[in-house]
């Protein structure tokens, strides 16, 4: 059976910004880890694996963009949350990063996905 192409269409590259975020400021992980395992405890309730999306990119296997958007369809905890705190934490990682590093980011997300 061939697997498709993953439905998800990706703004920006969440694991680039992450990195570089964390780079700068150590105190941004303190931030940022919790969530995720939030998420990921989230998505295991759910059944949700985001390394079962394919993928153009090696490097995007198991993003959490994946993963996100499966939650969104299935978890309406997740998404009472994500209304809270999603806005603030990738305002507050956009604020750390520079716009050179907001465009590229982009850039290599339509590069990927295309």
């Amino acid at each position: 059976m061939v697997q498709e192409l993953s439905h998800v269409v990706c703004k920006n590259c969440a694991a680039r910004l992450a990195k570089w975020c964390y780079k700068r400021y150590w105190w941004f992980r303190l931030v940022r880890e919790p969530l995720l395992l939030g998420m990921r405890i989230l998505a295991w309730w759910h059944g949700i694996d985001a390394r079962t999306h394919k993928v153009r990119n090696n490097e995007c296997h198991g993003c959490i963009r994946f993963m996100k958007a499966e939650l969104t369809a299935k978890s309406s905890i997740f998404c009472f949350f994500d209304k809270i705190i999603g806005k603030k934490v990738s305002k507050l990682r956009d604020s750390m990063l520079t716009q050179d590093q907001l465009d590229e980011a982009k850039r290599y997300a339509r590069e990927v996905s295309n």
